[in-house]
């Protein structure tokens, strides 16, 4: 019996695996409304790459202050963010990947397109009143060759 089931969570296993993720709008998947419906399992959405690192005098969130590589992106059609008011400087939308895999961000270059597949994250900011912010954590990149 212990056998079987080993048996069918390998087949199990396989099957998640080999699931086909779904492509979702990057507008969708990063506003505070819809992103918790991507928490739970991977998203696929394309992005351009925008910027390494965080916008000037963000707060990093306890959850990412090790173990991530952080970058910036935008929509598609290359929209930024509005200006923020704090600093004047317009941003994007904060990715992070696992440090040990920054290898795989660290020669992309602004304007480049990407296919990207993770999940979000959602974090209550306390200086914002508790007005939710979304991370995206990659689990997969890939420059797309258009």
């Amino acid at each position: 019996m212990k056998r079987l089931a080993t048996i069918l969570a390998i087949i199990m296993a396989g099957l998640t695996a080999n699931a086909e993720v779904a492509t979702e709008s990057f507008t969708r998947v990063m506003n505070p409304v819809y992103a918790k419906k991507y928490s739970e399992s991977p998203i696929q959405i394309d992005a351009v790459f925008y910027r390494h690192g965080l916008p000037k005098f963000y707060r990093i969130p306890p959850f990412m202050k090790e173990g991530y590589y952080i970058f910036q992106c935008t929509r598609v059609d290359g929209k930024e963010s509005e200006l923020n008011t704090l600093n004047g400087e317009a941003y994007g939308e904060v990715f992070l990947i696992e440090e040990s895999r920054k290898a795989e961000i660290e020669s992309l270059t602004k304007g480049t397109k990407l296919t990207v597949t993770g999940k979000t994250k959602l974090y209550a900011n306390p200086l914002a009143f508790g007005q939710e912010e979304v991370y995206f954590i990659v689990e997969t990149v890939a420059p797309i060759n258009k």
